[in-house]
């Protein structure tokens, strides 16, 4: 079988293919893929490029390498459906990419009009948000929600219920970043304590600055970890 992929990357288009069959059923949970020199032969590409598809899929949970055993289907679960950003970063990078702009966009609108509105009962449950995040363990999954949470408060200091919604409705992606990085990126407590600090002073371009540099930084930290996670693929597969 020769994958056509048109001005798509080929492994993108293989990746796309493996994950069509795992879908309609064809491939199941632990099931064992092929050897990878036999994938290479059936795709009509390299080996090279048939790791590259393989990682994108263990990316977003639907296959694991098995030390000197081989590649196998996953049994689906929560984190599965749960880390959308896996496979933007590992299929798309240039699409995980302008989620964090927007993520960073969205979310210095949202600190600058809470900085310029925020009543002291606002002030009073985003302190109560900052806390909660700073009790939780961090890198933990409670650490992850209780960011969250802050965020979701500060969208209701606002007292713009589009903001609100905004905010609302980009949760499960900005979710999925937080879960990504962690534990790599254990700074929320900082960030948002930087926010509570600019919003209580009523500093509004402080508030949009401290957003834009949370993005950037999300950015880099995620460039890194995308490189480390094909670095970790090929020295896998290099031992099977």
């Amino acid at each position: 079988m020769v994958v056509q992929s048109t001005d798509r990357k080929l492994y993108v288009a293989i990746a796309e293919q493996i994950r069509s069959w795992i879908e309609s059923g064809d491939l199941c949970p632990g099931d064992k893929l092929p050897p990878l020199a036999e994938l290479a032969e059936q795709f009509g590409c390299s080996r090279a490029t048939v790791r590259e598809a393989l990682g994108a899929l263990r990316g977003q949970g639907l296959v694991e390498f098995r030390h000197g055993d081989g590649t196998y289907v996953r049994t689906a679960s929560i984190d599965m459906w749960m880390e959308p950003l896996d496979a933007a970063l590992l299929l798309a990078p240039s699409h995980a990419s302008q989620l964090l702009e927007l993520t960073a966009a969205i979310l210095a609108g949202v600190a600058g009009v809470a900085a310029e509105r925020c009543s002291d009962s606002g002030l009073s449950e985003l302190s109560k948000a900052l806390f909660r995040l700073e009790c939780a363990e961090p890198g933990a999954e409670d650490a992850v929600l209780a960011e969250l949470g802050f965020y979701l408060t500060l969208a209701e200091c606002t007292g713009n219920v589009l903001l609100e919604n905004v905010v609302r409705v980009l949760q499960e992606a900005l979710r999925s970043q937080l879960r990504f990085m962690q534990p790599e990126r254990p700074l929320g407590t900082d960030v948002c304590r930087q926010l509570f600090d600019a919003v209580a002073a009523g500093d509004v371009e402080r508030a949009r600055s401290i957003a834009y540099e949370f993005g950037d930084e999300m950015s880099a930290a995620i460039l890194q970890k995308r490189s480390r996670l094909r670095q970790l693929d090929r020295e896998e597969y290099s031992r099977l």
